[in-house]
């Protein structure tokens, strides 16, 4: 399953659902690959991404500014969590993430 710049439009409890819902429809062994903005990786980075945070809301990128995309991940018992990339955009820090049911 890929999920492509999604994350951030949720909120913190839409996040948690959609990845309790991803879990329940992976197979065991099913991965799951997530890119999505992610903590900056310096003071360019989070100051480009106000911009994303402007026009899609602090609320629903909050999470994902703070680095906290992994640990819910890791909360919706999806295993083998690891950020694979990260890369500075124009518009802050993208990472790639992967991620798998057992």
């Amino acid at each position: 399953m890929v999920s492509s710049v999604f994350f951030h439009h949720l909120t913190n409890k839409e996040k948690a659902a959609t990845l309790s819902e991803v879990r329940r429809v992976l197979k065991p062994g099913g991965e799951l690959h997530i890119a999505d903005w992610d903590t900056p990786t310096n003071i360019l980075m989070r100051t480009a991404f106000l911009t994303v945070q402007m026009l899609d809301g602090f609320e629903t990128t909050g999470d994902n500014v703070r680095g906290r995309l992994p640990k819910m991940v890791e909360e919706a018992r999806l295993t083998k969590e690891r950020q694979t990339t990260a890369i500075n955009t124009p518009l802050g820090t993208m990472a790639l993430y992967q991620a798998a049911r057992q």
